[in-house]
Parts: structure tokens; C-alpha cells; sequence
């Protein structure tokens, strides 16, 4: 039999409010404010969702945290799932989303995903949570008490070791970032700094500073996904997706310095017919300056080794050969805990459909989002075009 002909499938609605400490009171609270934005952006009534995606946040847990929202928001969508796939969820739900409409199930798909380790529990709570359920090893790796700064502190050292990468160009990622946050009104730290102000900042884990470090912030983001035969230039398509999995525990890896992001973008590529040379600006995993590094670096949009050298010489920034980050990454702009990850999905949106202001990109037209789950464990990858 001829094989069936999937649907076209777009982001119609996204939704975003200021990363940082939240003034709101729960963090069920900040999931249907960021609801509500998307679903008016769309223009779809939430009575009209037929799926709703959520990630489970750790400062609000609940037994099936999409029911939850689905009964908090008094609408009864067919499918309410909560999806695990740490940083890498923002595409799992979109791809997620993809399988839905195309099987018939459903054509208006609600994705949350937002947590408040700030305001929603205590700092001390979150930590101790994110050490028990966290991706460090509970027989081989916990007992020697490494945190995970000090893991991603290992695969920079060893990234130093192999390719000579040094503290100042780990202080060009933090420093590009946060100039790009600087034009995000929505953005945690918008502040600048320089290589004296990254020089001043504590050591975390050596060799990282406090400013190789994402922050921990409330926020996150929403989107609709739909159907793209639906009208409007504001609908963004999505082309491609793919995902690629090496280990969960560092001690697994196969490297320190090389993980499983490329696979992924090679499915992506794959479904949608495209090459990286068509990519106009990439969004792209940054919990840590040395995981954009070696990220981009397995995307294989620069040699291994070459990412420290071509940040400082800027060949990532606005004006460069492939903006990276146009919004700041989660370095500056944000990283809000579960739902680490949305920021840099919200942000291609806004730039293909160039309502993204100042810090707009000169060429916007195919986009590339990127999570991680874990340290470099997990790896998922959105293709997304102007419809």
C-alpha cells in the first residue's frame, strides 16, 4: 500500500515571561500564565487542545503533571502527558506533538514547561534534589562526592588537555552571551561583563568560574503546535527532528570530549532534506560555556578543538558566520531548571518570524534548536523554517 503523506506541522503560538525570580505565587501559577500566552498568540481557545505536553517541574511535582495543568486550566484534552528527556524535552514534546497530529489523534497541541527553583521551593530543597535524582552515578560517581559543575568541570579539563582550549576563550562564550542577553527584556542577566569581571568571578568547580555557570532561574516558555495548513505568516514549520542517546553517567561516556549531537542533527537533517551549510542561526545547549563549546564542535559546524578560537575571534556572534545565541543561551538568559531548554525554542520562533528587535539575525530562514539531557547524556534537535 502507498505509504500515507504525514501532515505539515507548525508552531502557531509561543509564549514567554521574564527568567528569573518570579513574582508569581506557584509555579502552576507561571504554567498557565505561559499557557495563556502562547494559546492567544495562536489564537486558539485552550477548550480546543486536544494534547497537552508538559515536562514534570521539580519545584511542583505531581503523579501525572500534564493531568494536573489539564485540570488546573479546566480543560479535558484526549492525551496529557509528561515527557522525561531532561534538556533535550523541548524537542522531544515538539516531535511528540508531530506523531500526534499526524496519527489523527490530535491537531492542537499545548506544550508547557517552566519551574521555579527560586521561588518555588528552597535552594537548599532544590539542590538536594538535584543531587538525588540528578545524572551523577549513585554507586560509582556520588560516593566521591563529584556535583555537576564539577562533571562538566572534568570535560573541560579534559577538552584543555586534548586541545589546548583556554580560560579566555571559555570567557568569550560567557561574555558573547551576556552581550546578547543585554537585548532580551526577558532575560535573567542583562548586565555586561568583560574578561575582568569573568576573572573576578569565584571558582565553582576549576576551571570554572561562576560565570562558565547557566544561573538557576523560574521561567520557561510555551508553544502550540498545529497543523501548518493553518493560515498565517506567523506559523513556523517544523522540518525536521532527531535525537541521539551515548550514556546517562559521565563515567559511561565513550569520550570526555566528544558526545552525540551530531547524530541527532543528522537524523533532523535527514527528514528534512537539508544541509548544515542551509542553516542560518543555531540555538544551541548551554549550561556551561565548555558544553557550547564541545556542542557545536559535534554539530559539526567547526573542527574539533576550533570553537574556544572562532568565539573569541566572534565567528559566532550576531554579525558573524552563524549566530549562535541571539537571546543569550541559557547562560544569560536563563536556565529555569526542568525546563532548561525552552528559552533557545522560543527565540527561533521569534527569529524566523523576525519579531525579535534588536537582536534580530540578518538571515533568518532555517534554524536549528539543540537541548542536552544530563552531561552530554542526551541529545534532541528541532529543524525549523519560515512556512
Amino acid at each position: 500500500m502507498p505509504r500515507a503523506v504525514s501532515p505539515r506541522v507548525a508552531i502557531a503560538g509561543v509564549g514567554e515571561l521574564p527568567q528569573g525570580r518570579s513574582p508569581l505565587a506557584n509555579t502552576m501559577l507561571l504554567h498557565e500564565r505561559l499557557a495563556t500566552l502562547a494559546l492567544d498568540d495562536a489564537q486558539i481557545e485552550a477548550a480546543d487542545v486536544d494534547a497537552l505536553l508538559t515536562v514534570a517541574p521539580r519545584s511542583d511535582p505531581y503523579l501525572i503533571h500534564a493531568a494536573a495543568l489539564a485540570e488546573h486550566l479546566g480543560i479535558t484534552p484526549a492525551v496529557t502527558w509528561t515527557l522525561e528527556a531532561g534538556g533535550a524535552a523541548p524537542a522531544a514534546m515538539v516531535d511528540t506533538a508531530r506523531g500526534l497530529i499526524a496519527n489523527g489523534t490530535a491537531r492542537k497541541v499545548l506544550i508547557v514547561a517552566a519551574d521555579m527553583p527560586l521561588g518555588g521551593v528552597t535552594r537548599n530543597a532544590y539542590v538536594g534534589a538535584l543531587a538525588e535524582a540528578g545524572p551523577v552515578h549513585p554507586d560509582i560517581e556520588r560516593p566521591y562526592g563529584p556535583s555537576v559543575p564539577a562533571m562538566f568541570a572534568t570535560v573541560a579539563r579534559a577538552h584543555m588537555d586534548r586541545y589546548g582550549t583556554t580560560m579566555e576563550q571559555l570567557a568569550a562564550v560567557a561574555i558573547q552571551n551576556r552581550t546578547a542577553a543585554a537585548r532580551h527584556p526577558n532575560a535573567h542577566y542583562r548586565d555586561p561583563i568583560d574578561l575582568d569581571a569573568y576573572r573576578g568571578s569565584r571558582m565553582i568547580a576549576d576551571p570554572l568560574r561562576l560565570l562558565d555557570c547557566a544561573p538557576v532561574s523560574d521561567g520557561g516558555g510555551a508553544v502550540v503546535v498545529t497543523t501548518a495548513d493553518r493560515s498565517g505568516d506567523r506559523n513556523i514549520e517544523v522540518l525536521g527532528a532527531g535525537f541521539s542517546t551515548t550514556h546517562l553517567h559521565l563515567s559511561a561516556a565513550p569520550s570526555l570530549t566528544a558526545f552525540g549531537a551530531g547524530a541527532a542533527l543528522d537524523r533532523a537533517l535527514a527528514q528534512a532534506g537539508i544541509q548544515r551549510a542551509d542553516i542560518d542561526l543555531a540555538l544551541v545547549y548551554d549550561c556551561f560555556t565548555i558544553a557550547l563549546l564541545i556542542n557545536l564542535e559535534d554539530l559539526g559546524f567547526i573542527d574539533p578543538g576550533k570553537a574556544g578560537p572562532a568565539f573569541a575571534e566572534g565567528r559566532f556572534a550576531a554579525n558573524g558566520n552563524l549566530p549562535i545565541n541571539p537571546h543569550g543561551g541559557l547562560l544569560s538568559h536563563g536556565h529555569p531548571a526542568r525546563a532548561g531548554g525552552m528559552g533557545q525554542l522560543v527565540e527561533a520562533v521569534m527569529q524566523l518570524r523576525a519579531t525579535a528587535g534588536e537582536r534580530q539575525a540578518a538571515r533568518a530562514e532555517i534554524a536549528l534548536v539543540h537541548g542536552m539531557g544530563g552531561v552530554f547524556a542526551t541529545h534532541g534537535v528541532l529543524l525549523l523554517g519560515r512556512s
